[in-house]
């Protein structure tokens, strides 16, 4: 019997390769957070208040 787009074969593949992309999705979440987070002290650190900095990283 051909595998057909709802077949067990191809509903557990597809569920892995949606794990997979999950897993890189926390984990370039987490590299956004800290790239984020290193602009937001640096800008604080050049002398812009808080509010400035936050509203600042908002917009990269």
């Amino acid at each position: 019997m051909p595998d057909t787009p709802f077949s067990p074969n191809n509903i557990r593949q597809t569920q892995a390769e949606l794990q997979g992309l999950y897993s890189a999705m926390v984990e370039n979440a987490a590299h956004i957070a800290r790239a984020r987070r290193a602009i937001f002290e640096a800008l604080k650190a050049e002398g812009f208040t808080e509010a400035q900095a936050l509203d600042l990283c908002w917009r990269v």
